[in-house]
């Protein structure tokens, strides 16, 4: 019966009741079914889930909207996740006829007054989808280095920031409706106390009777006729996608046993070791849900609009707040801003939903919180402000100030969008949870590690989160536990073997985590220049340990004959694995070094090549992914030695630039180990002294060089640490100058954007607290 129903999409004919629930109906059981597809993608079983797609394909078509968006959804998850040039054109391909296809349905759900929920008009659903793809999109845009990809991006977010806007006025206005519900409610409880929720809500638009001979669906947003009272299929369907619905939220829909039997409370292989086993008593057999936050009593439709606004609205005001300062400023002057803490609460109110969404959501969280480059920096640990008035006076003063050429009542529009988004949750996470959301974060993950046990991704994820509370052995433990080979979801593997070699760089196992390194050039197309670098760095280091009678020095030669081999053939690889047209910014910053080595050995005239390399690289590149907040006690002595002790004639010859490198790494040990103050002095006298000069006004001038870009700008953020570290908050308006001069000297160099972030993230912060 329900297969005729494409017979009436395109027409120009009025449908009849009874043609609209049965393609509300289907559309419902659409919606589940590309979640249900999504699901097991997540849980590394995309063969299934796509299957599940290609099934729907057959029998509608290949034009069904939310089908062509879940393919879109995975691609950009497989997209994002290796940021290979060929995934990001298929994904961006398929989220562009995503936007098309979302266009064409709202189009013709207005047109034909398809009523798919109790609390928005027709055709929101579709808006929803359309800003979901255009989003997406989007993001896949920014990161080509293509200026014009990178214009039309611009456009892309605007187009998705105002139809968010529009969404949110609906949201905000059903919201003021369920209010007017539950005051009813009320009163009528007080005359009547018989009354039930369904009685007070049977006059509105939803369908929920109390009577037991007739049949309600969350589903059908008004009451059925007589006609579809007594009709046993329709009665039938409905019951299929209300157990397809119960199902996704208990977790059974994607053949994996109870997840309540995988649920922990706690990080690492000791609580997964804890776990009942097969034959244990405790196993329990019924799927059942996770979380109290989720309701089954909530319609398919109206779910995806609530959990889509929230991850949509959330992560682009998230990365808009991210953004390198010059282009936060394009975007400002054409009308919009991110807020970061609206945009972390929306993003949280996503993932307490149970399907993609709040997947997705978690996995940006992860990402913010506990990723390699781990925006939240811990060594900057202030306390966040606390009052809510301060958030809105802060998020109020700094649109006015971002939104010139705008009209007023854009203004009004924007302040609006924001306070709608506290008035969809009751509770709300204050500035200091959403600065270290500690054990909401670990519950969170936990629970997608139960619900998906077959991936890799959620285990790395839990490995990251312990790799950024300093257990990198734990981390290293955990990743062992699979084997890697055994992963479906290729960019999964990739993300998981070098993960694990930056996590052995952290604990000093050099050798281990260069042959991790090698063995992705067998699998990624990333970056295979970088893979080879990286792993001649570690060869080196290895060399330089057996020297200092840190490890076995039998081995001495061998890792000197593979550090000169793979350092310096790694500009061979360049051109074969490219980022879009250009090379990546890693890439760039290697073939710099390299160079550079190159120069110092003809300068020098030294016959072996090792002997041209002063600091050592690869405590670059531990600087880059975040090691220094990472290394425990144990391992920070060892950097400290290695940076110390070594010597060859590069090292001997002094060259400043080469100093000025190593002792701004030094200093950044001396502060991790809780040496501050001598940190800091070796930060001003040797670092500081060789990029700028104060006059007695405080006037900076930046002494402009160019040998190691990254550095200078980095140096000037990590000593307005220095300033957190050694005076606590009376400190943050000198920290707030260090980071403005940060800001002041960053030039476009390869990894502008990466230090750039960080520089911003930190402000945001320190203006925010003070």
């Amino acid at each position: 019966m329900f297969r005729v129903l494409n017979a009436f999409r395109g027409t120009q004919e009025t449908l009849s009741q009874e043609e609209k629930t049965k393609i509300i109906l289907k559309q419902a059981q659409d919606f589940e079914l590309a979640l249900r597809a999504m699901d097991y993608v997540l849980d590394d079983k995309a063969e299934q889930g796509l299957a599940l797609l290609d099934e729907s394909d057959k029998v509608d078509g290949p034009e069904q909207t939310i089908n062509v968006l879940a393919r879109g959804v995975i691609e950009f998850l497989e997209a994002t996740l290796s940021f290979e040039p060929e995934e990001m054109k298929i994904a961006s391909a398929t989220l562009a006829r995503a936007e098309q296809l979302s266009l064409k349905s709202k189009q013709r759900a207005e047109r034909d007054q398809i009523k798919s929920s109790s609390l928005y008009p027709p055709g929101t659903v579709y808006a929803v989808t359309y800003t979901e793809s255009c989003l997406l999109h989007a993001l896949l845009m920014l990161f080509s280095e293509s200026m014009m990809e990178a214009a039309k991006a611009v456009l892309k977010l605007r187009k998705a920031y105002h139809t968010l806007q529009d969404i949110l006025q609906q949201i905000k206005t059903a919201n003021k409706k369920k209010k007017g519900l539950k005051n009813k409610f009320r009163k009528m409880k007080m005359e009547d106390p018989n009354t039930t929720t369904e009685t007070a809500e049977s006059s509105s638009a939803s369908f929920i009777s109390s009577d037991s001979k007739m049949f309600a669906s969350v589903d059908i947003p008004y009451e059925l006729t007589p006609e579809e009272q007594k009709d046993k299929e329709l009665l039938e369907y409905a019951e299929k996608i209300h157990k397809m619905r119960v199902n996704r939220l208990s977790g059974a829909h994607i053949d994996n046993p109870p997840a309540i039997n995988r649920l922990r409370n706690e990080l690492g292989m000791a609580t997964l070791d804890s776990l009942p086993k097969e034959d244990d008593d405790s196993i329990k057999t019924e799927h059942v849900f996770l979380s109290d936050d989720l309701d089954a009593s909530q319609a398919t439709i109206d779910e995806f609009v609530h959990s889509g606004v929230n991850l949509c609205f959330g992560i682009l005001q998230v990365v808009i707040s991210l953004l390198p300062p010059a282009i936060g400023a394009v975007l400002s002057a054409i009308g919009f801003r991110g807020s970061r803490e609206d945009g972390l609460r929306l993003i949280w109110r996503a993932t307490k939903e149970r399907n993609v969404h709040g997947c997705i959501g978690l996995l940006a969280l992860m990402f913010y919180y506990d990723g390699p480059f781990q925006f939240t920096d811990d060594d900057f640990d202030i306390p966040a402000a606390t009052t809510t008035k301060k958030r809105s006076d802060s998020t109020t003063s700094s649109l006015r100030r971002h939104t010139t050429g705008e009209s007023s009542n854009s203004l009004n529009k924007t302040m609006s969008a924001l306070t709608i988004g506290s008035e969809l949750d009751d509770i709300e996470m204050d500035a200091p949870t959403l600065l270290h959301p500690g054990k909401i974060l670990v519950n969170a993950l936990l629970q997608s590690r139960a619900l998906f046990p077959n991936s890799a991704l959620w285990l790395l994820n839990e490995a990251r989160m312990l790799s950024s509370r300093g257990k990198l052995r734990e981390a290293i433990q955990l990743m062992d536990s699979i084997d890697v080979d055994k992963i479906h979801m290729r960019q999964v593997k990739v993300m998981m073997v070098f993960d694990r070699a930056n996590t052995l760089v952290h604990l000093h196992e050099y050798d281990r985590a260069a042959d991790d390194l090698l063995s992705l050039l067998e699998f990624s197309d990333w970056s295979h220049a970088l893979y080879t670098y990286y792993a001649g760095c570690c060869y080196l280091e290895s060399y330089r340990m057996c020297k200092l009678g840190l490890k076995d020095s039998s081995k001495a030669e061998e890792y000197k004959q593979k550090a000169s081999k793979y350092i310096f053939s790694a500009p061979d690889h360049l051109g074969k694995k490219t980022f879009k047209t250009k090379n990546l910014p890693l890439d760039r910053f290697m073939l710099r070094k390299v160079e550079q080595f190159k120069a110092k050995r003809k300068e020098l005239n030294l016959d072996d090549p090792l002997d041209c390399i002063a600091t050592s690289p690869v405590h670059e590149l531990a600087y880059f992914y975040n090691g220094y907040n990472r290394m425990i006690p144990e391992d920070l002595e060892i950097t400290k030695k290695m940076l110390t002790d070594y010597k060859n004639p590069a090292i001997e010859a002094m060259d400043p630039d080469q100093e000025l490198l190593r002792n701004l790494l030094l200093s950044l040990t001396f502060r991790r180990l809780g040496d501050i103050e001598e940190g800091c002095k070796l930060m001003d006298s040797e670092v500081l002294s060789k990029i700028i000069t104060i006059d007695d006004n405080g006037v900076c001038t930046y002494i402009k060089k160019i040998e190691d870009p990254w550095a200078y700008p980095a140096a000037l953020y990590e000593r307005a640490l220095f300033c957190w570290k050694l005076n606590g908050m009376k400190g943050l308006p000198e920290s707030k100058q260090w980071l403005e001069r940060a800001t002041g000297y960053a030039d476009d160099y390869e990894l502008s954007s990466r230090i750039g972030m960080k520089i911003k993230a930190a402000l945001d912060r320190v203006d925010h607290s003070m």
